[in-house]
């Protein structure tokens, strides 16, 4: 009996092509928009989650806003819960290319050549080694590449002229970094240079960050307090607790987006239920009928609620197919085309393409399937409840 009521509900929505087709349009517009919103927001939450996981150490402190001496890096050692505490000096200063005829300002920074894999991690480097100490240099994206132009001015291995206040040194670019910034370190106009280098040039000992490693990320807290209990001036920043936040905020922007399409849902929702409503009244003496020969009036309700469903699904099926094209366009995202002249430039995270999540689209289905529902449940109780002998009466 109910497979028949399920074939009654199909024939009778194919009665009337025009509301059905219409009613169709709607689901796969809301289905469609409301999926595609969810998806994008998960989408950046993945993408900036991978780009925090694969450029910072989430298991770090940044420590920084005083000066730090030898002595004050290995008070920062000697804390519970440390495993490295590696001090980083930075000043600015100038940088000039062979043939540059302008020198361009930069952030000179001075690491131990043994720290170096611990502050700078592979995925930071566009080309070359992690090779410091000596005359050795890791140079800034556009150090090596002019920002205007694009065009190359410093090759691996080429000199490179820096200065700090009045004395300059000669270094050779061993790598250049990646766009986009590295914990403390400024990747676009940055040189990393030997320690011992930076000291000569500043004539200074002193470190301006240290980055703090912990054995394991649930004691970051408490070994940030012990931080400001030696240094209560510091500013310590978490990366941890940074990707927490944003996670937070791309979770507001997830549902903020999904409210908004969301809407077209329940426009979708309002219109199958005039539609349903309309359909009730027109099928009144037919629904007198099927009284008549025995259906009750639970098979009515079911008739026209399976009619809802079956239009859902169809949107749905259709809403689908659509999203595979919409999700592989993914966002332009300006900087990423190339050419022989100019590198692509790397923006820090790129949105190839959106994350078709099955659990997101199934989410999304069953709301869209439910509202549309929903709809119909008033015009479907209605229908059920007409009395046969004045169904069987109506013209």
């Amino acid at each position: 009996m109910y497979w028949e009521v399920v074939r009654l509900s199909w024939r009778a929505l194919w009665e009337r092509k025009g509301r059905t087709i219409g009613a169709i349009i709607g689901v796969v517009i809301a289905f469609t928009a409301l999926s595609y919103a969810l998806l994008l927001g998960q989408t950046f939450k993945d993408a900036v989650n991978d780009y925090f996981m694969k450029n910072f150490q989430l298991d770090s402190l940044y420590v920084t806003g005083v000066q730090f001496t030898d002595a004050d890096v290995n008070v920062l050692r000697a804390i519970p819960g440390v495993e490295h505490a590696v001090p980083i000096a930075a000043a600015r200063g100038l940088a000039k290319a062979p043939g540059q005829q302008q020198p361009l300002a930069v952030t000179i920074y001075g690491i131990s050549p043994a720290h170096a894999a611990l502050i700078i991690p592979e995925t930071a480097l566009y080309e070359g080694s992690l090779a410091i100490g000596g005359n050795l240099a890791l140079v800034g994206y556009y150090v090596a590449f002019d920002r205007s132009t694009g065009e190359r001015r410093l090759d691996l291995g080429a000199p490179l002229t820096i200065q700090l206040g009045r004395r300059t040194a000669s270094v050779q670019a061993s790598a250049v970094l990646a766009s986009g910034a590295v914990g403390v370190l400024d990747t676009l106009r940055g040189v990393v240079v030997d320690i011992a280098l930076f000291r000569q040039l500043a004539g200074s000992e002193n470190y301006n960050f240290v980055l703090v490693r912990v054995k394991d990320t649930t004691l970051l807290e408490k070994v940030a307090a012990d931080i400001r209990a030696y240094f209560p001036s510091a500013d310590i920043i978490s990366p941890l607790a940074v990707l927490q936040t944003f996670e937070s905020f791309f979770t507001s922007f997830q549902l903020f987006l999904g409210l908004i399409a969301g809407v077209s849902t329940v426009i979708t929702a309002l219109w199958l239920y005039d539609t349903m409503s309309i359909s009730v009244v027109h099928r009144t003496k037919e629904i007198g009928v099927m009284r008549a020969l025995g259906y009750k009036r639970r098979h009515i309700m079911i008739l026209f609620l399976a009619e809802a469903l079956l239009i859902a699904a169809v949107g749905i099926a259709l809403g689908a197919a659509a999203l595979v094209p919409l999700a592989h366009a993914g966002i332009p995202t300006p900087g990423q085309t190339s050419s022989t002249l100019r590198p692509a430039f790397h923006p820090p995270f790129a949105i190839q393409s959106i994350e078709l999540n099955p659990v997101i689209i199934a989410a999304a289905a069953t709301l869209v399937a439910a509202v549309n529902l929903a709809g119909a449940a008033l015009p479907a109780y209605r229908a059920s409840r007409i009395n046969i002998v004045s169904a069987l009466r109506y013209e």
